[in-house]
């Protein structure tokens, strides 16, 4: 299955919620006051979890997918309880267009974190852009179940249900999170892009 199969305005959809569960788990910083790194005049530290997933992001984003991910397996071998670790990989991997390898780097994650939601949700989002709706389902529902208020979470169900063809369960989930205008144009979106993932999978 190829992303490019997908229409551009539902790819859009779906980067709204891709990663943004990502981004709140690793933006969470601690109130306690932080040593001088080096640049104010500290000591030099050693690279720890969080600065070397910052500094794979960085390369990434810029291009430096290989680079990216030799810092990234030095992460699983050096910091394999390290949640970020498993939800930067994948990232890298899906900027390279590798979504196969991404869901199996997820897996890598969720043998270590059973059924953590943001991986969940995450591996769902990588099914979804492989085609494989059945199995996304399972991954937003399971996200969804563990915690039916975040935002994400519900907004994903609803994609993967208007794209079955449930329109009524996504129309009442879209609710919740989005205004009317948004549910109607996402419904019609959904409709458009159905036969599209039919398609991908015959």
């Amino acid at each position: 299955m190829h992303t490019r199969n997908m229409p551009t305005s539902l790819m859009k959809l779906l980067a709204v919620s891709a990663f943004a569960s990502v981004l709140l788990a690793v933006g969470c910083q601690s109130t306690e006051e932080k040593p001088k790194d080096w640049f104010e005049g500290g000591p030099m530290q050693m690279a720890n979890a969080d600065t070397m997933q910052m500094t794979a992001r960085v390369l990434a984003t810029k291009g430096r997918t290989e680079q990216a991910g030799f810092l990234l397996n030095r992460m699983i071998a050096e910091f394999p309880d390290h949640l970020g670790t498993y939800t930067e990989g994948a990232e890298v991997l899906l900027i390279e267009g590798r979504v196969t390898e991404a869901i199996k780097w997820l897996d890598r994650g969720l043998a270590r974190f059973p059924n953590q939601p943001i991986l969940v949700n995450n591996r769902g989002m990588c099914h979804l852009l492989a085609a494989d709706i059945p199995a996304a389902t399972r991954d937003f529902e399971t996200a969804y179940a563990a915690d039916p208020a975040d935002a994400d979470y519900v907004s994903n169900l609803a994609l993967v249900k208007a794209l079955a063809g449930d329109e009524a369960e996504a129309t009442q989930l879209w609710n919740r999170v989005v205004p009317p205008s948004d549910v109607e144009s996402n419904i019609t979106l959904s409709r458009s892009a159905r036969a599209k993932f039919k398609a991908a999978n015959q």
